[in-house]
């Protein structure tokens, strides 16, 4: 799956694509600024969100862009779900989610992670 607006229970939600990417940081900036500038190009307060971290390494440089990336998208935001964080990189995302104000939860699937999202 790539990034890219999705629909679920006839709701429209972005889903931000930066799985499988090891450690490679470049790439997912590249990934990220593609990401943001589609969110930003919304409504503010409109946005429901998933994002997908599976198999991608929380290195210092890929904190910071995700952490940049939470606040400058904030605005728009109204819920976040995160895939594919576990182990000690929960406690890594709980700093994230701390820094960002967002109203983000973390998931262990895809699923579960869409129907939270698009609840009332």
């Amino acid at each position: 799956m790539e990034s890219g607006w999705k629909t679920h229970n006839g709701k429209r939600f972005f889903y931000a694509d930066y799985s499988d990417l090891d450690m490679d940081h470049e790439k997912l900036a590249l990934e990220n600024d593609r990401v943001d500038a589609m969110i930003r190009a919304e409504r503010e307060g409109s946005v429901l969100a998933i994002t997908n971290v599976e198999n991608t390494v929380a290195t210092r440089e890929i904190m910071d862009i995700l952490k940049k990336s939470a606040f400058r998208t904030k605005p728009y935001i109204i819920r976040h779900a995160v895939l594919g964080v576990s182990g000690i990189r929960k406690i890594l995302a709980d700093s994230i989610i701390r820094f960002s104000g967002q109203p983000i939860r973390l998931f262990d699937d895809m699923e579960s992670a869409k129907e939270w999202l698009v609840e009332d």
